[in-house]
This record gives C-alpha cells, structure tokens and sequence, in this order.
C-alpha cells in the first residue's frame, strides 16, 4: 500500500460513522418532538385562555374578580396577564390546534436557541449539545404545555444569552435586559427566578473584579473584555426598576415574593424533587454535568458555575423549576462536557476504539433510527386521538360529570375542585365557582384553607359559605363528599372520577323521565375530548344571568 494512500476502508468507515451520527439526531430530535407535542391539556388552560379573551373584549386587564361566587369584587393580581392574552388570541382566531402550535413553536425556538448557542460553533460542542439535550428532554418537558410558563423558559434563555454576551465585554448586550424584564414580569410570575439569575450572577461577576486572586485560586477565568462593576450595577438596577412596569408596580414583587413562599401541598410541581426512577434523568444530567465542570480543560467563568448551581438547588427544591435548571445547562455546559468526554477517550482507547468500529457504528445506527420510529409512532398513537389539537383526558378532568349538569340544568353556586374550578367557569357559565386555580391572586387565605380541609375531610369550615351554595362538583373518594353527605346533601351523579351533589333545600327542574342519582361506570371517564374551538359565554365581559 502506498504511503499516505487513504485506506482502502476509509470510505466506508466514514459512511457508517456518518450513519450513525445521523441517526442519533434523528433518535434524540425524535424524543424531543414525542415530548413537547405532548397535547395534554394543562388544568388551568380554560382560566388561561377565558381570561386572556375577556381582556381582550374589554380591552383591559381586569383587577376584580367577578368569576366567582366566594371571593367575588376580591382584588385580582393577574400577574399572568399579557401571556393570558396572547393565548387568547391564538384560541380565538386558531383554536386548540393554534395554543397546539403555538406551544411547538416556543418549544422550538427556545430549546433550539439553547442548545444552538450551547453547542457554538465547533462540531463537538454541537454533539455534546445535542447529547445533553437528549438526556435532559423529560426533566425539560415538565414545563411544556400550553400555560405561561413557556414565556418565562424563552425569557430566561434570553437573559442567559444576553448576560452571557454584556459580561464577556459586549456591552450593547446589557441593554437588553431591562426591556426582557419590563416584558417579562407582565407575562409570568417566573420573572422573579430570572431577577435571582441576573442578581446572582451580576453580583459573583463584580466580586470577581475586586477579588481576581480568590477567582484565579478556584480556577476560575475571566473573561479577555467585560464590563466594570458600574455598568454591572448599572443594568441590575435599571432590569430591577424595570419591573415597576406592569399595573400594580413594584407591589407585585413583593406580592410574588409572598406568593413564593406560602406552601402549596396539593400541587405537584411545587413540591420537591425527589430520588426517584422519574427524576433519574435529571440527577443523572446534575451528575455528569458537575463532573465536566470539575475535570474540564476550557476556560470556565465562575457566574456560569454559580448560576446552574443556583437553578439546580432551586430545581431540586420545587421540581417546576427543573426545566429552568435544563436549558440553562444546554447553554452553558456543553464545551465542558465535550472536553470531559475527550479525556475520557484519550484514557480508555479500547473504548475509543469500540466506538469507531463499523459494527457498532451501525447497529447503533440501526437501532437509534428504530427508537426515533417508536417516538413518531408514538406520537400520533393513543391515548392521543386528535394529536393535531389540545385534548382533555376524561379520567382526569370531570367531562363527563359536567355534561351531566348542563343537561340537567344543575345550575347555581357550585362548591369546586380547586384543579377543575377553571373548566367548569368555561362548560358551565351559570354556575359561579367557589375555587379555582387562580389560588392566591384572588382568593384569601381563610377561603383557600377551607377549601383544602374540605377536600381532605376534615371540616366545612364557615369560610366555605355553604348557605350560599346550591351543587358540588368534587372528585369522588374524597373527604369532601363524606362531609357534605353527612351534612345531608344528596347524590346527583358519580362516575369514577366525579360526584355530583346537590344542597338539601335547593329546588332543580330535572327534565322529564330523569331520576336521581345517575351512577356512571368506567366508559364516563375512558377516552379524550378535544379542547374546544369555540370560545366560552363568559369570554364576553359579564356573566350570563
């Protein structure tokens, strides 16, 4: 063979390594799509939109309630406003299949421009970009479904993406900032875990210029160019000032703040996230993660390793912010990783070598494409039956139970399921709710404790006003129905999911041939309903009467 002749298998080992390469995008982009296009309809969509085209046919944020029947001419602090109307807009105009695409598309931009800019511009960044971003789609995708959190993980990309610029010296990138929040704060509550991240890092960054030798001893580098500690305490305080811009100005912080803190049992995402087979993919991404921070041989800038501290500190304690944690680590990570899986090669050749065999290339190849098959498949197959659209599973949301009471005319007060107080203002506008998923914006904290003793069965605490109320909508097998039937009210309707009960005293007009109460077996609640196109009554500006 001549000297320096290409190898007569040189062709067809770039051919199968080229395979496989291919393959696994495809098998990563694949899952990402599987997840994201997930059309599951979050339990306070009908609030989101209802709210967001009210304001749109009033043509204000409105700041009382008028919704319900407990908390009634309440102050309503509706930090969520901006992006409650822009999902009303995409609903009026395009439906459950527009908040669909609209949920894809931010999904898209945001993820993409994570670990794009993750991935920069060297080949093995991008790899180490795109395996990041495989590990990290399920922890990630706890965030994605059509509700306001989509705006807070694109406005914390770019916050990350314009910090990252303004302190490496691109000073013009500061100026970004303050405009992301003034946006930022009217849309989503999350602005207030962007502010920590732009303070944290703001504050570890002038630290580093008054203390270089402690930076340089954790071996940590600055940057060639950045910014003095005035232009950084410039822009913290012009961004920190910017969210005075919203209705209730800087009121609203404060009020978020409070929110923050108040415990939230019954929620899920609120509660921490534990050692578990579900969150295996995040503790193993936290793993590899601080290891390539720790054995990397690139340059690392110590407010990037305080940041994704913070976030994944923050992820660990309430698990709705695990996605914030997994696109700020697809931003900032990926060089690291690279160099770590570098190393790793260089000090174990029989698996570098394993790795470039053609057989295992191209099994690899094989089966990578079989997996990225599974997950289209998958995500157009049920339980899915219209994955173009929103759809309601009916054995989580009481679609059955409310067709029930519009057809039997149960209208009146209705003592709600605080997960299913929003569809039953959007399915049954004559029937004000006593609870819904507006928590603390609206409701106080005498109305909301009730609420849970309730649920719970515990008491019917005086807060609850049943003198007031004329039916109940509560998930069956709960405490509540216990209480209630106890205090003498009588079954309408159970399937289940759903009790219907109605108040002792309370006179309905039941159509002709119908006899109390209906008991629904497993079909009420099998199966999905589409989210509807249609808009609700109460998307108008007063309630029917």
């Amino acid at each position: 063979m001549t000297p320096g002749a290409p190898h007569p298998n040189a062709s067809s080992a770039d051919t199968a390594s080229r395979f496989a390469a291919y393959a696994f995008a495809a098998a990563v982009l694949a899952f990402a799509w599987l997840r994201f296009a997930d059309n599951t309809v979050d339990n306070d969509l009908w609030g989101h939109v209802l709210y967001g085209e009210r304001s749109l046919t009033i043509g204000e944020v409105e700041r009382t309630d008028s919704l319900s029947w407990t908390a009634a001419g309440q102050p309503w602090i509706n930090h969520e406003a901006w992006a409650e109307i822009a999902l009303g807009f995409v609903h009026h105009h395009a439906g459950g299949m527009g908040l669909w695409l609209l949920m894809i598309g931010l999904a898209g931009v945001t993820v993409g421009w994570a670990t794009n800019s993750g991935g920069g511009r060297e080949p093995e960044h991008r790899w180490a970009a795109l395996a990041l971003l495989g590990a990290s789609v399920n922890f990630i995708a706890i965030g994605y479904a059509v509700r306001p959190q989509l705006f807070t993980m694109l406005a914390l990309v770019a916050v990350l993406f314009s910090l990252r610029r303004f302190l490496a010296g691109r000073l013009a990138w500061g100026c970004a900032l303050p405009p992301i929040f003034a946006l930022w704060v009217n849309i989503h509550g999350g602005y207030l875990a962007g502010l920590l991240v732009l303070l944290f890092a703001g504050g570890i960054e002038a630290s580093s210029l008054w203390f270089p030798e402690l930076t340089r001893r954790l071996n940590f580098a600055p940057a060639p160019w950045r910014p003095g500690w005035v232009r950084i305490a410039a822009i913290l305080l012009v961004s920190t000032l910017a969210l005075a811009l919203n209705p209730w100005g800087l009121g609203l912080v404060k009020w978020t703040i409070q929110t923050v803190l108040l415990p939230r049992p019954q929620i899920t995402e609120w509660q921490p996230l534990g050692l578990s087979a579900a969150n295996f993919p995040f503790y193993l991404v936290l793993a590899v993660s601080v290891a390539s921070w720790l054995v990397t041989r690139r340059s690392r800038r110590l407010w990037e390793a305080a940041v994704l501290g913070l976030l994944a500190a923050m992820a660990i304690t309430h698990q709705r912010h695990a996605p914030l944690f997994g696109l700020a680590n697809l931003l900032l990570t990926p060089p690291h990783l690279a160099d770590a899986a570098d190393q790793l090669l260089e000090r174990t050749p029989s698996l570098r070598a394993l790795f470039h065999r053609r057989t295992t290339q191209g099994t690899a190849g094989v089966a990578l494409l079989a997996a990225a098959a599974g997950c289209l498949y998958a995500s157009v197959a049920a339980p899915r039956r219209q994955f173009w659209t929103m759809e309601v599973p009916r054995d989580v949301y009481p679609v059955s139970a409310i067709a029930f009471m519009r057809a039997q005319g149960l209208t009146g007060n209705t003592v709600t399921f605080f997960d299913w107080g929003q569809e039953v203002l959007w399915e049954l506008p004559h029937n004000p709710v006593s609870f819904d998923g507006r928590l603390d914006t609206v409701y106080p904290s005498a109305i909301m404790d009730a609420h849970w003793n309730l649920y719970a069965g515990r008491s019917l605490d005086a807060a609850l006003a049943l003198d007031r109320a004329a039916v109940a909508l509560l998930p069956t097998g709960s405490g509540g129905v216990d209480l209630l039937r106890g205090a003498g009210w009588r079954l309408g309707y159970r399937d289940p999911l759903a009790t219907v009960l109605l108040k002792p005293g309370v006179s309905f007009f039941l159509p002709e041939g119908v006899r109390l109460p209906v008991l629904a077996g497993p079909a009420a609640v099998a199966g999905r309903a589409a989210f509807p196109d249609i808009p609700s009554v109460l998307a108008g500006r007063d309630r029917p009467r």
